[in-house]
């Protein structure tokens, strides 16, 4: 007699980073957006489609994570205590501030309503930040130095949420806040990315099934520099954050054929809103600055964006499909001394 094989509940395995659908679709929508005076109403047309399938993410991952915390609990809490994996919970609050940027510059949605759903997402985004950064402090002064193993490109996502507050902040009324929370974002980003560099340098390179997270290092100055726009930076300022990230894409394509090799998992999704970030911009300096050369670099990004995360959706759609997704995945051991 065969006994059938026992499958775990797929909602099990619903991570937070699951949301960076909503920040990639979101973010693409955003650039878009922006695209509309070079590319016309079929600019306009794409990123209302990208927006609107952001939304509707956002709002059933809402909802399947509020019911995997009433029936996974101990799963959840597993995710909040991982060493590497516990800042993706700031994706949670960012993929809010990324939608709340969507309909505020797209949508028009202007409202206490909106300003309500963006000023929630603003204080969790704070309120991660502060938990994760004094997570390691504890941590690095209970264990007499840093856990090195923990240290890697996720914790920008605690830095790079904080930029994107001013994507609706400032057009809602809060531009003082904006400016502040944009502030603690940039004050984060050269710490991290030193952090990194010292763990690289003591203990090697991410394993290959961490690769894409080096993507996640493009985050905090393309975000940060549309963050600014809306702030309203002068172009010269715009163009320093357009530069800073630029390189930082031109070093992740660096590992881009190794992490191409690995199966694909949801991790792969880091990937998508650092490039639409640095694709919107891109359409954002070339769109001040009047430089044809920059426009046409502008589209370029624009379409490599659109391309890595069109790739993203089929091969999720496919993931799921086959069970090879929201399934156990193999652990990626990182060592520390």
């Amino acid at each position: 007699m065969t006994m059938a094989r026992t499958v775990p509940p797929r909602l099990k395995f619903l991570a937070p980073g699951w949301f960076a659908l909503v920040m990639g679709w979101g973010g693409l929508g955003l650039a878009w957006h922006q695209a509309t005076p070079l590319l016309g109403a079929p600019a306009a047309g794409i990123a209302q489609g990208l927006g609107w399938a952001a939304i509707g993410a956002l709002g059933i991952l809402l909802v399947l994570t509020g019911i995997r915390l009433q029936r996974h609990t101990p799963d959840l809490l597993a995710d909040l205590r991982h060493p590497v994996r516990h800042p993706l919970l700031a994706m949670i609050p960012m993929a809010m501030l990324v939608v709340a940027g969507f309909a505020v510059q797209v949508l028009g949605a202007n409202n206490a309503w909106m300003a309500g759903f963006w000023m929630i997402g603003a204080l969790a985004q704070l309120a991660v930040t502060v938990w994760v950064f004094h997570r390691f402090r504890l941590q690095a002064a209970n264990d007499k130095g840093p856990n090195w193993a923990g240290v890697t490109p996720a914790l920008f996502l605690a830095a790079a949420g904080n930029v994107v507050v001013p994507y609706a902040g400032v057009a809602l009324g809060y531009s003082t806040w904006s400016v502040a929370q944009w502030a603690v974002g940039a004050f984060f980003f050269p710490i991290v990315q030193l952090l990194f560099m010292v763990r690289v340098a003591a203990y090697g390179m991410l394993p290959r099934k961490l690769l894409p997270m080096l993507f996640i290092s493009i985050a905090p100055p393309a975000a940060g520099g549309l963050g600014l726009a809306q702030i309203g930076a002068p172009v010269e300022v715009l163009e320093g954050a357009w530069g800073i990230a630029l390189f930082f894409v031109v070093l992740s394509f660096l590992s881009f054929k190794p992490m191409m090799q690995e199966a694909f998992t949801i991790g792969h999704w880091a990937l998508s809103f650092p490039l639409a970030a640095f694709a919107g911009l891109s359409m954002q300096v070339a769109l001040v600055s009047q430089n044809g050369a920059m426009q046409t670099f502008a589209i370029l990004a624009l379409a490599l964006a659109s391309v890595i995360i069109g790739w993203l959706t089929l091969a999720t759609a496919r993931g799921l499909r086959d069970g090879t997704l929201l399934a156990p995945e193999p652990v990626a051991l990182i060592h520390s001394a």
